[in-house]
Formats: structure tokens, C-alpha cells, sequence
């Protein structure tokens, strides 16, 4: 599969072509497929060929202006979050007892609706990067191919050099995102598969460089639930605040 999508993904991106014919429909389903959602909550597990355990994974998200992520250790409880919002991205490592805290404005500057696109690969939705979520506007740019097994491949389009790569979806008939894959010609690739097992959800990731050197994760979410609680704040009285080069040593250390 991640062949086939690379393939097609490439392909239609170099034309630079306008929505096949005929494919317009399939945006509209595919969109009216999308349950509107106000906040939601993740609970799971992460596995990772790098990580000698398998951390727990809450997650808490409201729409356009809040994403929340905890990781917890056996035995050891929460050892690191992330908040992000429109105001801050957060950064704590609990077992250095250091964090990272940067205003948010030069970041949305730079990706308008960065907060909406990452909501929407945790809510295995299409996301159009620049514009958020596919809805029936930014659904004009996008690009659809039969994948010749009763599938979709968008390709979202967007004009020569505004993005370093190229991107795309495989999406199933019922409307559900079975995979996305970046690619930056010369340096590797991105893919995320999805699959849905029970209730949950399962985001199965593959980092391919061009160096030959691949990193694997799954992060197995077991419940997915709209609404949920924010998580309290962390308490930062006795953490002590580091630069962004500094906290990922911290973390790889």
C-alpha cells in the first residue's frame, strides 16, 4: 500500500491538475462523513522501536485551540507533556525537571492552522495543510484518484514552492482514512496507517530517510471518546526553564 500511495501521490502532484471529473462527489461524502466535534479524548499506548517501554498516552484536544498530550512510565506516573494553544507551546520533561515554553505567534505565523492539522491526523481526518480540515472550500484544491481497489488518493494541490513535499490520503469508500504519506524527494518519507480495531483507533508511523535508516511507532488509542477533561496544568515552581536545543537533549539523554 505505502507504494501505491507514494506512487500516486507523486504523480498527481507533479501534474498539478485541477479535481478529476466526476470526483467531486467523493469529497462532499467524505466531508459529510465528519462528525462536527467540539473536544475530544484519547487514551492509549505508545510502542517504539526506540524506547525500551511502552509508555501511556492521554491525549486532550478542543477544537482550533487546545492539544494536550501525556506520557506516563510504568512506576513512574506522568514523566513528560505538551500543551499547545494559540498563546504557547509547552514542553515539560519531568524526569529532568526542565521545560520549554515558546510564545505560539511566530509558529502560526509561519502554519496558520498548524493547531487544526494536527487535531486532524490524531482524528484520522483529511486535512488540507494550510487550511485546515477538508470541508467543501479547500475540497476544490484536492486531487482524487481511484486506487483501482475501491479506494480514494487525495492530493491536496498547492502552488510550486510553497511546500518542501509532497502529501497525500488513501481513504476508504466509507469515508475513513486508511493512510497519509509525506514525502520529500531526495530525503525520505512519512507514513502514517490507520486502522480501527473495537472502539479505538491505531496509528501505526514509519519515518523512511534516505540514508536507509527507518524509525517505526504505533500509537495504540484503546478509547476515543468526544468531550473529555482538560488536564490540569503542571506545576512549574521547581522546574527550571531551558531553550529548545537544550530540553531535546534533555530527552535524548
Amino acid at each position: 500500500m505505502k507504494r501505491l500511495l507514494f506512487a500516486v501521490i507523486t504523480a498527481v502532484a507533479l501534474s498539478l491538475s485541477a479535481v478529476a471529473q466526476g470526483f467531486d462527489a467523493v469529497v462532499d461524502d467524505i466531508v459529510e462523513s465528519y462528525v462536527p466535534w467540539q473536544s475530544a479524548e484519547f487514551s492509549g499506548r505508545l510502542k517504539c522501536d526506540k524506547l525500551p517501554l511502552s509508555p501511556t498516552v492521554k491525549m486532550y484536544m478542543v477544537r482550533d485551540s487546545l492539544l494536550q498530550i501525556s506520557v506516563r512510565a510504568p512506576l513512574l506516573g506522568e514523566v513528560g507533556r505538551i500543551n499547545v494553544t494559540r498563546d504557547e507551546v509547552l514542553a515539560v520533561n519531568k524526569m529532568r525537571r526542565v521545560y520549554c515554553s515558546e510564545p505560539a505567534a511566530s509558529l502560526f505565523e509561519l502554519w496558520p492552522s498548524v493547531l487544526s492539522d494536527l487535531q486532524s491526523v490524531f482524528l484520522a481526518r483529511v486535512a488540507v495543510l494550510g487550511s485546515g480540515e477538508l470541508d467543501a472550500e479547500n475540497g476544490a484544491t484536492v486531487d482524487v484518484e481511484d486506487d483501482g481497489e475501491g479506494n480514494w488518493v487525495l492530493v491536496p494541490q498547492t502552488d510550486p514552492g510553497t511546500l518542501p513535499f509532497n502529501y497525500g490520503y488513501l481513504v476508504s469508500p466509507a469515508g475513513r482514512t486508511l493512510a497519509m504519506m509525506g514525502a520529500v524527494p531526495g530525503k525520505g518519507s512519512l507514513t502514517i496507517e490507520y486502522s480501527y480495531p473495537g472502539r479505538g483507533e491505531q496509528l501505526d508511523i514509519t519515518l523512511d530517510r534516505s540514508s536507509g535508516k527507518k524509525t517505526e511507532a504505533t500509537l495504540e488509542f484503546t478509547s476515543v471518546k468526544w468531550g473529555g477533561t482538560e488536564m490540569s496544568p503542571v506545576r512549574l515552581g521547581n522546574y527550571t526553564k531551558v531553550g529548545l536545543k537544550e530540553f531535546i537533549g534533555s530527552i535524548s539523554k
